[in-house]
């Protein structure tokens, strides 16, 4: 038996594989505030309207936050946005959409960091 039992408490466990992001650290994303065009992203048809009381309110711009930019095949630069919409019977608590596709031409950047999920 040895004498020296120190270099069996120096030991130290392997560091984690970094293979396909597991166990690798994760990076938080910058979030960049944005607006989204709801009336660009989404079209009207006046033809089928009608008013639904307790419906997504689609007009206007919806503030949220863009999470990364992608490529389309067709050369189209779209983003993956976190968003809020709320109700048009006023409730106070929106809805949020996490990592949706929205055409840049349809986002704006936004001074205001607020974040998602607050009340109106």
């Amino acid at each position: 038996m040895c004498s020296d039992h120190s270099s069996r408490w120096d030991w130290k466990p392997a560091p984690a594989p970094a293979i396909a992001r597991f166990a690798a650290p994760a990076e938080v994303p910058y979030a960049h505030p944005v607006w989204v065009d709801l009336t660009r992203l989404f079209r009207h048809e006046p033809e089928h309207a009608r008013s639904v009381y307790d419906g997504l309110d689609m007009t206007g711009s919806a503030r949220g936050f863009l999470i990364e930019r992608v490529r389309a095949g067709l050369g189209d630069w779209l983003g993956v946005v976190n968003y809020q919409l709320h109700y048009t019977d006023g409730r106070p608590q929106p809805v949020i959409f996490n990592e949706q596709l929205v055409p840049f031409y349809a986002l704006t950047p936004r001074r205001d960091k607020i974040p998602l999920g607050v009340p109106r």
